[in-house]
């Protein structure tokens, strides 16, 4: 019977304790998340370098692929990343009809160019604009994706679908996903 009880009790003290490092570790994430100066304070005790205003061009067999711009920077070399505020980034297309893409903040892999940013995502070319939440570059295919809802818009057309993948190499851009639009009887291209 003492065994018994002894065992309950060490059952309850673990579940207990169990349930304390789970409050602890929701209180410590909704704080971050709430407060993203803290999360910045955690992000600069692991930066290898910060910098402020940077320019990159990224360039492949002598041809320009995309040119970077951004407010700032905080290079995590151990995890071959870096942070960017507010980046503005231009794609470079064949056709010259460029895309010019904004976000609030982004993050790229130094070793692949593998870029990702969000919030209030916009880009624009000479003949429409979209706009998402969340958006990926990926070097390899040229290709830029997004799995949050998007909304196209140009002079005589309004379109919105839940996930878009846009092929920088032949400029052909696919929509799924509720797709739904506008199109006026003056349509041009």
């Amino acid at each position: 019977m003492k065994y018994r009880r002894l065992v309950q009790r060490g059952l309850l003290t673990v579940v207990v304790l169990a349930l304390a490092a789970i409050v602890a570790v929701f209180i410590g994430y909704r704080r971050i998340t709430r407060n993203p100066g803290a999360l910045l304070d955690l992000v600069k005790k692991e930066a290898d370098m910060q910098l402020s205003k940077i320019h990159q061009t990224a360039m492949k067999n002598g041809i320009r692929e995309w040119r970077l711009d951004a407010e700032s920077a905080t290079l995590i070399e151990k995890k071959k990343t870096m942070l960017l505020s507010k980046p503005d980034v231009e794609f470079f297309m064949d056709d010259g009809d460029n895309v010019h893409l904004t976000a609030d903040q982004g993050t790229i892999a130094t070793d692949s160019s593998y870029l990702h940013v969000s919030g209030q995502v916009s880009a624009d070319t000479r003949l429409y604009r979209f706009r998402t939440e969340s958006l990926d570059y990926d070097p390899a295919l040229r290709e830029l994706r997004t799995d949050t809802p998007v909304t196209l818009s140009g002079r005589s057309f309004s379109l919105r679908a839940d996930s878009m993948v846009m092929n920088l190499e032949t400029n052909v851009t696919r929509f799924e996903g509720g797709v739904e639009g506008t199109i006026s009887e003056d349509l041009q291209l």
